[in-house]
C-alpha cells in the first residue's frame, strides 16, 4: 500500500496533465473554438496570476529575474487577451482572421524580448515602477498599431493561409528562445533555487509549440492541436517555477530563519550582557529618562553594588543638578544626530563623585525608542587638566614676580644712586657750592627719598590689604570740593610740562560716604599718571558729574594711551605697558593695582577705556548719600588742602623728573 502511495505521489502531477490533454482533445474535436478559448484563458489565467504573486511577494522575494518575468507575463496575457477575443467566431471584438494571429504573433515576439532581457536581471536590482510604465506603453503601442492603425505585417489570407511573414516570425522566435536556453544554461547563477531544468523544461516546450504551429494546415489539424497543448504546458511550467520560487521557497526560508533566529536570540542575549560587561566603558540603555540596564563598568565608577539596583531609576539620580537642563535637552532633542557629540557631565553616588565624557546613540526597539549612553571615566584628566592650569598660573605669577622685582630692584637702585651722587658732589665740592647749588642737590635727595617713601608705602599698603589689615576711616564728605581742590593743587605741577589741567562739575556740592585720605591718594596717584603719560602740551581733563543715586568722577587726558591687548590687564599687581628698564617713565606697575583696591575698599567702582595715541579716561564711580545732605553740610568743614597737600603731591610726582 505504501508503495502505491509513493508510486502516486511520484507520477501524480504527469497522470493529470495526461488527462487534461486527452480531454482537451475530445474538446477540439466536438468544438475547436471552445478548446482554443479553455486553452488561452488558461495560458491568460497564468500570466495575470503571475504578476499578482510577483507584486504580493516583492518585499520577500530575493529572485529580482523572476520578479521581471512575472510582470512582464502579465503584460503579455493582456495582449493574449485580446488574441482570444478578436478570434473568429466568438464575437466579442469582430476583426477578420487576420487580427487573432497577428496579436499571437506580436505577443511571442514580446515574449522573447522579454525573455533575453530577463537574462540580464539574473540577482541585480530594478525599477519596478519603470518596468511597469515601459509595459504598459509597450503594451498599449502593440495594441492600437494592430487593431486601431493596422501597421503590423499580415499572417493570414483568407483562401491562401499563412503568410511568409508569420511562419519566418516562428522560427525567428524559435531562435531566440534557443538562445535564451543557451544563455541560462551557461549562466552560474543558479537563478530558479535549483529548478532550473524545469525552467528550460519550459522553454524548450515553448519553442516546439512554436514550430508545431509552422505545421499549420487548418484549426482542426493535429499540428494545430499539439502547439496549443505544448503552449499550455510551457505555460503550467512556467507558473510552477515562479510558484516555487515566488512563494514556497521564500516563506519557507523566512521561516527557517525565524526559527534560527529565536535560537540565536536566546544565545544572544546571553553574549549581548557579556559583551556590554566586557567593554571598558560604562553603557547605560535609556527608556526616556529611565534606566533599561546598565553595564558592570558603570556600576563600578559609581560603586554601585548590583546593576539591579539602578533598572527604571532615573539617570538624573546620578548625575549633578547642574547638569539637568542640559541632560534634558539632550534626552528630548528631535535630531537625534546631535546626540553623538560627546558632552561632559558630573555623576555622583552617595559621596562619590566622578567627572565623565558621555555620547549617545539612539534606537528603534520594538515598541519605542531607546538611548544607548556611552560613559567614559575623565575624572583623572580633568584633574590633570586642572594642576596644568595651576602650573600655568603659577608659571604666569613667577613670571610677573620675576618681572617686579626686576622693575622693584630698578626703582630703588634709581634714588639710591641719586642720593648717592648728590652727597659726593656736597661732600668733595662743599667748600666751592653757594646756597642756590646746596639747595639744587638738596632737593634732588629730598625727591628721591619721597620716591623710596612711596614706594615703601606703596608696598606696605598692598600687604596690608592682601591681609586684610587695611581698613579705610569712612566719614561723609562733599566730593566735589575735595576732588576740586586736589585738582587745582596740580596745576602748578603739570604746567611745567606744558599741559592743561582744566576742572568742570555740575554740581557744587555732592556728599558721599567715604576716606578723604584714600581719594586724595587715588585722585594724585591717577593725575601722576595722566601727567607722566600725557603729550607735551596736551590736557587733562578732571570732571564730576551724577546720574540718579551715582557720582562719577572721570580723569581724561590725550596722551599715549594703552594697548587694547593691555588694558585688561593694567590694573593686576605689577603689570607694566613698558617693562624694559629704558622706558621714558619710571615705575614699579603697582600704582593702578592699589588704586583699584582703595576704590574697591570703599565700594566704588573703576572704569578705564583707553585708545594708543588718543589718551585714556579713568572713570571712579559710587554712590551719592542723599539722606545725609543736611547734616553733613553743618559738618563740613573748610580744608587748606594748598598748605596740607603739598607734601603729598611731591611724594606721589616724586618719580617724574624734570
Amino acid at each position: 500500500m505504501d508503495y502505491i502511495k509513493i508510486y502516486y505521489s511520484k507520477f501524480k502531477e504527469p497522470l493529470i496533465l495526461l488527462s487534461i490533454c486527452i480531454l482537451t482533445y475530445f474538446i477540439s474535436r466536438i468544438n475547436y473554438l471552445l478548446f482554443h478559448s479553455i486553452i488561452e484563458l488558461s495560458t491568460v489565467i497564468f500570466g495575470l496570476t503571475l504578476m499578482i504573486i510577483v507584486f504580493a511577494t516583492i518585499k520577500v522575494s530575493e529572485n529580482s529575474n523572476l520578479t521581471f518575468l512575472g510582470i512582464c507575463y502579465g503584460f503579455i496575457s493582456l495582449i493574449d487577451i485580446f488574441h482570444i477575443f478578436t478570434y473568429k467566431g466568438l464575437g466579442i471584438i469582430l476583426t477578420d482572421t487576420n487580427t487573432p494571429i497577428q496579436l499571437y504573433v506580436s505577443a511571442r515576439y514580446y515574449e522573447c524580448i522579454v525573455l533575453m532581457l530577463s537574462v540580464k536581471y539574473i540577482n541585480k536590482k530594478f525599477n519596478i515602477k519603470s518596468l511597469v510604465i515601459l509595459n504598459t506603453i509597450c503594451t498599449i503601442f502593440i495594441l492600437l498599431g494592430i487593431l486601431v492603425f493596422d501597421f503590423f505585417p499580415k499572417c493570414f489570407v483568407e483562401g491562401y493561409g499563412l503568410t511568409n511573414f508569420k511562419i519566418v516570425s516562428e522560427y525567428i522566435i524559435s531562435i531566440g528562445l534557443f538562445i535564451v536556453i543557451f544563455l541560462y544554461i551557461k549562466s552560474e547563477d543558479e537563478i530558479t533555487k535549483g529548478n532550473k531544468k524545469l525552467f528550460i523544461t519550459a522553454l524548450l516546450l515553448e519553442v516546439l509549440s512554436e514550430l508545431t504551429f509552422n505545421l499549420y494546415i487548418d484549426v482542426y489539424s493535429i499540428a494545430d492541436f499539439f502547439g496549443h497543448i505544448l503552449k499550455f504546458l510551457s505555460y503550467y511550467y512556467f507558473f510552477k517555477v515562479l510558484l516555487i520560487n515566488l512563494i514556497i521557497n521564500p516563506y519557507d526560508m523566512l521561516f527557517q530563519k525565524l526559527n534560527k533566529k529565536t535560537v540565536e536570540l536566546e544565545k544572544s542575549n546571553k553574549y549581548y550582557k557579556r559583551l556590554m560587561n566586557f567593554i571598558p566603558d560604562g553603557i547605560v540603555v535609556l527608556d526616556e529618562d529611565k534606566i533599561k540596564f546598565g553595564n558592570k563598568r558603570f556600576c563600578e565608577m559609581l560603586q554601585i553594588k548590583d546593576n539591579k539596583d539602578i533598572i527604571n531609576s532615573s539617570i538624573s539620580k546620578f548625575i549633578h543638578s547642574k547638569y539637568h537642563d542640559l541632560l534634558y535637552k539632550r534626552l528630548n532633542e528631535k535630531d537625534k544626530s546631535i546626540l553623538l557629540n560627546p558632552v561632559e557631565y558630573e555623576f555622583i553616588n552617595e559621596g562619590n563623585k566622578i567627572f565623565a565624557e558621555t555620547s549617545s546613540l539612539a534606537m528603534n526597539g520594538e515598541d519605542r525608542e531607546y538611548l544607548i549612553v556611552a560613559i567614559r571615566n575623565i575624572t583623572d584628566r580633568k584633574n590633570a587638566e586642572k594642576t596644568k592650569e595651576l602650573l600655568r598660573e603659577k608659571k604666569k605669577e613667577e613670571e610677573i614676580k620675576s618681572n617686579f622685582f626686576a622693575n622693584i630692584s630698578h626703582e630703588l637702585k634709581t634714588p639710591i644712586n641719586v642720593i648717592y651722587s648728590a652727597v659726593q658732589l656736597q661732600n668733595n665740592y662743599l667748600h666751592k657750592l653757594d646756597k642756590e647749588s646746596i639747595g639744587k642737590y638738596n632737593k634732588i635727595i629730598d625727591q628721591n627719598c619721597l620716591r623710596l617713601i612711596r614706594l615703601i608705602n606703596n608696598l606696605i599698603d598692598i600687604t596690608k590689604i592682601e591681609t586684610d589689615f587695611f581698613n579705610p576711616i569712612m566719614n561723609i564728605e562733599n566730593i566735589v570740593a575735595i576732588v576740586e581742590d586736589i585738582t587745582l593743587s596740580v596745576v602748578s605741577y603739570v604746567e611745567r610740562k606744558n599741559i592743561s589741567l582744566i576742572f568742570d562739575t555740575e554740581e557744587e556740592e555732592i556728599y558721599v560716604r567715604c576716606d578723604k585720605n584714600l581719594i586724595e591718594r587715588i585722585m594724585l596717584n591717577v593725575l601722576s599718571n595722566a601727567f607722566k603719560y600725557g603729550k607735551e602740551s596736551g590736557n587733562i581733563y578732571v570732571s564730576i558729574w551724577s546720574n540718579d543715586d551715582i557720582v562719577t568722577i572721570n580723569i581724561k587726558d590725550n596722551g599715549v594711551g594703552i594697548p587694547e591687548d593691555m588694558q585688561s590687564k593694567i590694573f593686576s599687581r605689577f603689570q607694566k605697558v613698558d617693562k624694559s628698564l629704558s622706558r621714558d617713565n619710571e615705575g614699579t606697575g603697582i600704582g593702578l593695582s592699589l588704586v583699584k583696591s582703595l576704590v574697591e575698599l570703599q565700594g566704588w567702582n573703576i572704569r578705564l577705556r583707553s585708545k594708543v595715541d588718543y589718551g585714556t579716561e579713568i572713570s571712579i564711580s559710587f554712590p551719592i548719600e542723599k539722606e545725609c545732605l543736611e547734616i553733613a553740610a553743618t559738618m563740613e568743614e573748610p580744608i587748606n588742602y594748598e598748605k596740607n597737600i603739598s607734601r603729598a603731591i611731591e611724594l606721589e610726582f616724586s618719580d617724574i623728573y624734570y
